[in-house]
């Protein structure tokens, strides 16, 4: 029994060597395609370094830029926008999605001042929550601890008046952020160049519009192989084959 159970575990560990390096390397075998222009191969080990290792901002940059060499501005946007998810501030990551937008007409229409909406996109959807909720946790603390001790000397009375405050000012930006955001967890990307919007979810039912790919929308209800989609800013709106458009949130 003793001897089987070893064997077993020999064998497990034997397998786990030879697999576990054959996964860690899907991001640099990703880099070396991508080096050597084979993209669509870098595509390839990009989405399976994703797949098996998790997402990192990392990735789906270098995924965006592999979409991006074979023309392929959808999913370029897409894959740049989840990177937006991991690491909002990276400037070649910004840079790359601006220019992929403009050179291919797939703007998306602000709701907000543009200075605002550039406010709103500093920091992600869970930074914002995290320092929500971090503020909130250290407002309640002090709140306790000048309760419980008591600061009578004037020095540390204004210390902690000027820490609540600014602590007051991060929560309330930060769930002013969170409500102005509310809708970005239904945001998504059109894929393909040829997906129309149509006015029912049937393949036969009459196009009301092609919208450019990479265009953000607005994901609505599922009805069998379509989706209700929204583009903000115009009148346009209807149902999507789901293989052409995906959410941005994976």
């Amino acid at each position: 029994m003793i001897s089987k159970l070893f064997r077993l575990l020999f064998v497990l560990t034997f397998v786990m060597v030879q697999i576990v390096p054959a996964l860690a390397d899907s991001f640099e075998q990703g880099n070396q395609q991508f080096k050597s222009g084979a993209f669509t191969a870098a595509v390839a080990a990009y989405e399976k370094s994703i797949a098996t290792d998790g997402p990192s901002a990392a990735a789906y940059y270098n995924l965006g830029n592999s979409y991006q060499r074979l023309d392929k501005p959808g999913p370029a946007i897409l894959a740049y926008e989840r990177a937006s998810l991991i690491k909002p501030r990276d400037p070649d990551l910004r840079a790359n999605l601006t220019s992929t937008r403009k050179s291919n007409a797939a703007f998306e229409e602000s709701q907000y001042d543009p200075r605002l909406d550039v406010a709103l996109r500093h920091f992600s959807r869970n930074e914002w929550s995290w320092l929500f909720a971090g503020s909130a946790l250290f407002l309640a603390a002090l709140s306790i601890v000048t309760g419980v001790m008591g600061f009578p000397r004037k020095s540390f009375h204004q210390i902690t008046v000027a820490s609540a405050v600014l602590a007051c000012l991060v929560i309330t930006s930060a769930a002013g952020a969170l409500y102005l955001t509310r809708h970005d967890s239904n945001r998504g990307v059109i894929l393909a160049e040829d997906a129309a919007v149509r006015l029912s979810p049937f393949e036969t039912a009459e196009s009301l519009g092609t919208p450019a790919p990479g265009r953000i929308v607005q994901m609505g209800r599922k009805q069998g192989d379509f989706r209700y989609i929204e583009i903000p800013s115009t009148k346009l709106r209807g149902w999507v084959s789901q293989k052409q458009v995906a959410s941005i949130i994976p």
